[in-house]
């Protein structure tokens, strides 16, 4: 079972009250997917819905044919070139027009005829509404990737008026959707962590909420290793560098003038840093008895004689 499976099945479990809340998520699920489609043995028109999510479509069956008088026909239908499985929901019957108005699927005209022009319905300025409206348009056309795999959530909607309308509601609470064209659909996305995370409390799936912030903290903690390791593996090579430069100029300044050339502190350090090559400047200090910055200066000092003995012998350096 996919994660956004699993978000699905637990934001059918979220228990609603009241009988405007059920109505505001059917609208949402109607807006988001459906379709007319003729019924040929009722000799009469129908709204299709299609989802990947079986339990999401029979929720919808449910709560569709629990507040209109309606019939319903659900399918199975599998797709072998993409290898998908969809359910196909079906529904028509005596308050079919009452579903479409109530939704804003459909509007009937002063005229008397029909516009199938989308229409937000009434009631998303309650919070309760507008969690009901959204968490409608989830199950119908959302989804929330792996959290182990990162994080990213979205809503593919078929009208432009009913994705700003719900990146409007979101962004009204502090969630910060993006919105783009894909295929001529509009995806509303979110893929900052905490959002997702606040996406997911408003809706209601709280077990879902958790398990991307879990995973959002392994992988903070993972990074901050990471970048731990990264930043002791550059110091030691920076370290390793810096003494195999200091050895050499050590060595030549031996070997040209001879150790009577340092005076004793430059001795005491060249010595330390001869028979220590993989201490750090600190670690020296702390064996000679001398700081840091002490260290630094006597061996800056050794540095500038081994220079002029390569100047005056014509030795070439990368300096």
């Amino acid at each position: 079972m996919s994660f956004s499976q699993t978000v699905k099945e637990e934001l059918i479990e979220v228990r609603m009250r009241r009988g405007v809340d059920h109505k505001l998520l059917i609208s949402g699920y109607t807006l988001a997917i459906a379709s007319l489609k003729y019924v040929p043995k009722a000799r009469a028109w129908g709204l299709r819905f299609v989802g990947e999510c079986g339990a999401a479509v029979n929720y919808a069956a449910k709560l569709i044919c629990q507040t209109y008088k309606l019939e319903q026909l659900v399918t199975l239908t599998e797709h072998e070139r993409l290898n998908a499985k969809n359910t196909e929901l079906v529904v028509y019957g005596e308050e079919l027009d009452a579903l479409m108005e109530d939704t804003g699927f459909a509007t009937t005209m002063p005229n008397g005829e029909r516009s199938y022009i989308p229409r937000l319905p009434g009631g998303l300025d309650s919070e309760h509404g507008c969690r009901a409206f959204i968490r409608g348009v989830f199950l119908a056309c959302g989804s929330v990737s792996d959290p182990a795999k990162g994080c990213h959530a979205e809503l593919v909607i078929k009208h432009e008026l009913l994705a700003r309308e719900v990146m409007r509601q979101l962004m009204l609470r502090g969630i910060m959707a993006k919105l783009t064209v894909r295929k001529s659909c509009w995806v509303l996305y979110l893929k900052d962590g905490e959002m997702v995370e606040d996406f997911l409390t408003f809706m209601g799936a709280g077990e879902a909420m958790l398990a991307v912030r879990e995973q959002r903290m392994l992988r903070e903690i993972a990074n901050h290793s990471n970048r731990e390791v990264n930043c002791i593996a550059a110091n030691i090579e920076k370290t390793a560098r810096a003494a195999v430069s200091q050895i050499d100029d050590i060595t030549l300044v031996l070997t040209e003038r001879g150790a009577d050339c340092l005076n004793e502190q430059l001795y005491e350090v060249a010595s330390a840093r001869m028979d220590n090559p993989e201490m750090t400047l600190a670690e020296l200090g702390v064996l000679i008895g001398i700081g840091k910055s002490a260290v630094n200066y006597r061996l800056r000092k050794i540095a500038e004689l081994a220079n002029e003995i390569r100047e005056e012998k014509g030795i070439l350096t990368d300096i």
